[in-house]
């Protein structure tokens, strides 16, 4: 290494290592090309385990064992632990890290003092049910700002509960199709819980798939939990939601709490049994209408903002398409004859502050594309002379002038 160059420079470099999605084709990963950096000389060592050791991910039992034999246990390599910022537990699949599920938060407890992203996939808590010191355990991983549960069984709502409540610093907590039995003292929770700021930095919250009962208890807990947090992004969608019942009084409840704050929603349907209306501070909204069941008119009754200024509809196709769970669900479709309602709605008082319409239409083919342009501008004739209207085909942004 030439003496001229000096070492914070280097540090700069390896540093500066970019992400996978900034190679072409077939990239060489980050931890590879960090790990041939240590390699080269010890001037470049340090800095790079440093940056080996900020992103870990525990995809198996095997994994896990080298990670406490040569770095938990190691009195040179354990010092790096103290550079983790982010950890993935788990992996995409049906593979589950038992031992890793069973023996973390008791192992690495207290050693990872900059931690701040846990993700945890796949893992069935119940074949190793936490004891009553799982509150304790957790509060040693205080430092974590950001939590995701990813099809992750819990032997009982209870447990999900102090999980989160151990974690005061939550600024983004993500639930996906997370699963436990329900008591039926939980099932009638009450919404008015006692005052109690759980997470007072909480700004983004994604809830996704959860079913019918599950939904109804963890959105009433919710609802009391959030006093005080100011939630700013919400991306929010649960299966098969009724119109009536215990879940739409949660999902009532909840959004009564969160409406006050939210500026970003995301939300996968946009029905009449979420209320909108509730949400006096929203700007962006952006609907993945893959799964919404009606047309442009049903999706134009419910919406209602004098705020929102930007609108994004999203998995919009010009086919007709099957679930494979169900094939009888049919998808949104840009081209249906009651697009123009949208158009007369969104062009509306209500909607004043209107900066942009985003839409992403999935075609058949590439040559549809002129028509679907056509299409656009005379089914919403009002936005696109307001230059709002944003068409995207297959990812392409087109030109809406008439050439």
């Amino acid at each position: 290494m030439p003496p001229s160059i000096p070492p914070e420079i280097t540090d700069t470099i390896i540093s500066a290592v970019p992400l996978e999605r900034y190679y072409p084709i077939r990239p060489p990963s980050r931890t590879h090309t960090l790990a041939m950096c240590a390699l080269v000389c010890r001037a470049w060592l340090p800095r790079s385990r440093v940056e080996l050791f900020e992103d870990i991910t525990i995809e198996d039992d095997h994994i896990y064992d080298l990670l406490v034999e040569r770095v938990l246990h190691s009195e040179t390599m354990s010092r790096y632990l103290t550079s983790v910022d982010s950890l993935a537990l788990g992996r995409h699949g049906s593979a589950q890290p038992s031992k890793a599920a069973r023996l973390f938060f008791v192992e690495f407890a207290g050693k990872l003092p900059r931690l701040r992203t846990l993700s945890v996939r796949h893992i069935d808590f119940t074949q190793q049910r936490p004891s009553v010191t799982w509150p304790l355990l957790l509060s040693q991983f205080r430092t974590i700002t950001s939590l995701t549960l990813y099809e992750c069984r819990f032997s009982s709502f209870s447990d999900v509960r102090r999980l989160l409540t151990a974690l005061p610093l939550l600024s983004t907590l993500s639930i996906f199709r997370l699963t436990c039995p329900m008591a039926s003292h939980e099932l009638h929770l009450q919404t008015t819980l006692r005052p109690r700021t759980y997470w007072p930095d909480l700004h983004t919250l994604r809830i996704f798939d959860l079913s019918p009962k599950c939904a109804a208890v963890f959105l009433r807990w919710m609802a009391g939990a959030l006093h005080g947090s100011p939630v700013k992004e919400l991306h929010c969608d649960v299966l098969d939601l009724p119109s009536t019942g215990s879940l739409q009084e949660a999902v009532d409840a909840f959004m009564g709490r969160v409406g006050l704050s939210v500026t970003d929603l995301d939300t996968l349907r946009i029905t009449n049994t979420l209320p909108l209306s509730g949400c006096i501070a929203l700007k962006r909204l952006s609907c993945s209408l893959s799964r919404y069941q009606g047309n442009w008119e049903g999706v134009a009754s419910v919406l209602s903002s004098n705020t929102i200024q930007s609108i994004t509809f999203d998995w919009v196709y010009t086919h007709r398409l099957h679930s494979r769970q169900n094939n009888d669900t049919t998808y949104l479709r840009f081209d249906d004859d009651t697009l123009e309602e949208l158009d007369r709605v969104l062009s509306g008082e209500p909607f004043g502050h209107l900066r942009e319409v985003i839409l992403y239409v999935d075609a058949d083919e590439e040559d549809e594309e002129e028509l679907l342009c056509a299409h656009a501008r005379r089914c919403l004739p009002k936005l696109h002379k307001r230059k709002i209207l944003r068409l995207y085909i297959n990812e392409r942004l087109q030109c809406l002038d008439v050439k």
